[in-house]
């Protein structure tokens, strides 16, 4: 399963090197619970990867059927490249094939990227 983004929306405006990216993903409305099932036990080898990848603190939020994510990491381009290759991501990936709202179209799952109104450091 492939992920698909029009973003990323970067804070490097605001004169940091981090990166802070937050994003939407589209869950089937009745797998909601299962989504939430699997992220109470999020495998430690798959958040060793995304530390690996340069993502640090990382949290996931329930919006209605949807998914949205934070985190902060030094370039979202080498971190995304990085889990593409990654073996762990791809069956995390697997694992949540028939609870994320893929486009049938494209086959993608719609990974929308949040613009970034406001920071307060």
């Amino acid at each position: 399963m492939a992920m698909h983004s029009a973003g990323p929306y970067m804070l490097k405006e605001w004169n940091t090197s981090m990166q802070r990216i937050a994003f939407a993903l589209p869950i089937k409305p009745d797998r909601v619970d299962e989504y939430r099932r699997t992220h109470a036990a999020v495998w430690e080898e798959l958040q060793e990867e995304n530390t690996r990848a340069g993502i640090r603190n990382f949290s996931v939020f329930l919006f209605g059927h949807h998914a949205i994510g934070y985190l902060e990491c030094d370039d979202w381009d080498r971190a995304g490249a990085y889990l593409d290759a990654s073996d762990v991501q791809a069956r995390w990936q697997a694992l949540h094939e028939d609870i994320l709202d893929v486009d049938t179209a494209s086959g993608l799952v719609p990974l929308e990227m949040l613009e970034p109104v406001f920071y307060q450091e």
